[in-house]
């Protein structure tokens, strides 16, 4: 805890404090349970609250300290202890915590706006809502943090170790991203980007998640249909014909216009697919899906079907020469458990061959 004396000399300016780091006494001030707000009050910062420019904080005790809601600028924090500190709505702007030990601390909604964490241990850190725009996260420790609508636009993340990390809704505008590490046992794996890392670790860890990924992959059939009144109970019943003989549906709604995301999901779903089941009758946006889909995956077999009152739309012919799109079946809408039959045999003896 810091004395009166330690307080009064944060208080007399950041250069009579960092003068006064130079010297034996000041070298190493205790400031563990240090309140900046309530121990250093200041009329000169923002909203009453107090600001901190360019002061000299390097490798001093920070322990169970509150900067909750303090400002501080191009402060130097390198080298110092946070542990179970909180940093919450607190607002860094160039601040350099290089090597600084921050795990277990709490960091929701502090905002550190360009700032340096290199090599430092933010462990544990519950991050909700943490802006780190342009910061450096470079060997940096960020295992078992919990990381929600964290924001690291701009940031620069690199060599840091992110196991056991849980992440959700990040903000990656712009982010540089390289050698995310996850440690598993005494084996380091290494991926591009936080994302990867938390999906790539449980499916290392877990082997009901194999099973769940096996699974997908081996049963899942892509629909691609319009949803149209009197298109959807002609594909619901493909569906459930589909679901009798051991599949797994995914019906994709093609009645709203497929704009980039649209597209997006879809493409993802047919490389998960084992196969493709492509109703022409009545096509909407299914001729541009087909054209992401079609010539990049290979190994799935794409059954295209059309009700027989109907014709091709005259650009099917151009998907024809790909060896993995298979011959247009016709079907009446009365006979749908024949179709899936031999759109089962048809599409299994393409993956067998």
């Amino acid at each position: 805890m810091p004395s009166s004396k330690v307080i009064e000399k944060l208080k007399s300016g950041a250069e009579s404090w960092n003068e006064w780091r130079t010297t034996d006494e000041g070298r190493s001030p205790d400031l563990s349970d240090i309140d900046f707000v309530r121990d250093c009050p200041s009329e000169d910062g923002i909203y009453g609250l107090p600001e901190f420019d360019n002061y000299n904080f390097s490798r001093l005790n920070l322990n169970r300290a509150s900067l909750r809601n303090a400002i501080f600028v191009g402060c130097d924090f390198s080298g110092c202890h946070f542990h179970f500190s909180d940093l919450v709505d607190s607002y860094c702007l160039r601040c350099n915590f290089s090597g600084a030990g921050l795990n277990v601390s709490k960091i929701g909604s502090a905002q550190f706006i360009s700032c340096d964490f290199s090599r430092a241990d933010l462990s544990y850190c519950s991050a909700e809502e943490t802006d780190f725009t342009g910061s450096t996260l470079v060997g940096t420790n960020l295992s078992n943090m919990s990381l929600v609508k964290t924001n690291f636009t701009d940031a620069h993340i690199e060599d840091a170790c992110v196991y056991g990390i849980s992440a959700w809704d990040l903000n990656l505008d712009g982010c540089k991203q390289a050698n995310i590490a996850i440690y598993e046992s005494s084996r380091a794996i290494t991926v591009p980007t936080i994302e990867l890392a938390q999906f790539v670790s449980l499916l290392v860890s877990s082997k009901n998640l194999r099973k769940v990924i096996e699974t997908v992959t081996s049963k899942v059939v892509l629909i691609l249909g319009r949803f149209s009144p009197e298109r959807k109970s002609v594909l619901d019943q493909i569906k459930n014909n589909l679901d009798r003989s051991g599949y797994l549906a995914v019906l994709f709604d093609f009645e709203v216009p497929a704009g980039r995301d649209l597209t997006e999901t879809v493409i993802t779903l047919a490389a998960l697919s084992k196969f493709i089941v492509a109703d022409l009758s009545d096509p909407r946006s299914i001729p541009q899906e087909l054209t992401s889909i079609v010539p990049h995956l290979p190994s799935v077999p794409v059954q295209p079907i059309l009700e027989s009152q109907d014709r091709e739309y005259g650009m099917f012919e151009h998907f024809k020469r790909y060896p993995w799109v298979l011959p247009v079946m016709t079907y009446v809408p009365d006979d749908l458990p024949h179709l899936v039959k031999q759109v089962v045999e048809t599409c299994e003896a393409r993956l067998a061959s």
